[in-house]
Formats: structure tokens, sequence, C-alpha cells
């Protein structure tokens, strides 16, 4: 009588392991290529992006009660979105690309030709929030946001939006922070915005 050969867990088990980093790898490969190509589309727009910025920044500071922590408390009227939307890092007309690639294609612009409201992300700014137990600070980033309709020259919005959580232990040296509000927090504002 012949026994059955027990199945190896640990090679099966390692073989896994590879495979997943792997698959792994080749997704961030994959995102990187995407998030280039699709801040290259936009890069003959940067100069006319970063003008709009300082206008739509500029026109906010004459108004300061549209900004404020709280996304709904502070708008003087209904926020909307004027056809396709172009996310642009406010000091250099880039577009930001990883914010642009996941937002929805219903309102992301593919192309310079479809932004209507230009999205205007300030610089970050860290709010530290607690402190690890090596003493180095954890960070809340924070960013101020204008969103700007393009054929009405006019301010749509502006609001001060607060990125995630940073993590509750780490096992790094130094500081760590949440993630970059331009990202999950801006993506599901603009999402649930209606369209004009």
């Amino acid at each position: 009588m012949t026994r059955k050969k027990k199945p190896n867990w640990g090679c099966i088990g390692g073989v896994l392991l590879v495979l997943f980093w792997t698959a792994a790898g080749i997704w961030a490969i994959v995102r990187h290529f995407h998030e280039k190509s699709t801040g290259d589309v936009f890069d003959l727009m940067t100069e006319q992006a970063r003008s709009v910025c300082d206008t739509c920044f500029s026109q906010v500071s004459r108004y300061p009660a549209l900004y404020g922590e709280q996304f709904d408390s502070y708008l003087p009227y209904s926020p909307y979105l004027r056809g396709r939307v172009l996310v642009v890092e406010a000091d250099t007309g880039k577009a930001i690309s990883s914010t642009m690639i996941d937002l929805s294609p219903e309102i992301a612009a593919t192309s310079p030709e479809e932004v209507n409201t230009l999205v205007c992300a300030g610089e970050v700014d860290q709010l530290q929030i607690s402190t690890y137990t090596d003493g180095q600070p954890a960070y809340i980033l924070i960013r101020n946001f204008c969103v700007y309709d393009i054929p009405t020259e006019s301010v749509i919005f502006a609001a001060e939006i607060y990125g995630g959580r940073p993590p509750p232990t780490k096992n790094v040296s130094g500081p760590e922070s949440g993630t970059d509000p331009a990202y999950s927090p801006l993506i599901k504002i603009l999402e649930g915005l209606p369209i004009k």
C-alpha cells in the first residue's frame, strides 16, 4: 500500500508569495506609466492652468467666507462642476495624475479641450496631531483648494480639506503623515457634486 504524499505547504506558500509580489510590482509599474501618460496629456496647458489658479485664489482671498473646515457649512451657494474636470498643482499648473486616473470617467477630462472645471490644489501643510513612541510627530496633511469655472471665469467654491489620519504605529524612523487630501477626500467631494 502506497502512502499519499503530503503537500509541501511551505513551498506552495513561497510560490504564492513570489506571485503576489510579482503582481504587485507589475501593477505599480503599469500605474506609474498610466499616471505619467495622463499627466503628459495636459502639459500644454500648464501655463494657462497656473494663471487660472492664481486668479482663483486671488478672488477667494477677497471672499474669506468661502473658506472653512466643514465642506457644507460655509458655501454661500450650491457648488457644482461644469463639464469635465482637471486637478492641478496650483503653483506649477501640472496635472495631479494620481488623482486624475482614479477620478470617475464621467467627470475626469481626458484632453485639454474637455476641461471646463479646473481644481487648483494649494501647497501641502501639516498639522501635528500626536507623537509616536520614538518622539517623532504624526501629521495630518491639509490643502486649500480653489475650484474654477473656466467658461464663466468664476470661482465655484474653495475649501480647506484634510487628508487621512497617519498610521497609529510605525516601523520606520522619522515622522509619518496621513494621505494627501488631493486624493481620496477631494475625489469624494468632486464625485458628489452635480454637473452643469
